[in-house]
């Protein structure tokens, strides 16, 4: 567990046993954020590799 899973987990905690009575989007935005920067990874590593593809095929057939 990272540290935005561990806070996440703190936080729901402190919000159940109503030590603090923020609203569930703040409790929630730690691990928001995190899924957030993983799924912007994703796009692009996924646009890298699209990228390098189409500049292979390119390549090739200027051969």
């Amino acid at each position: 567990m990272g540290i935005a899973e561990v806070l996440t987990v703190v936080l729901v905690l402190l919000k159940l046993t109503d030590v603090i009575t923020w609203s569930w989007w703040l409790v929630l935005l730690p691990a928001i954020v995190s899924f957030s920067l993983y799924i912007i990874i994703i796009v692009v590593k996924l646009i890298m590799v699209l990228v390098a593809v189409l500049v292979v095929k390119k390549r090739d057939a200027t051969k």
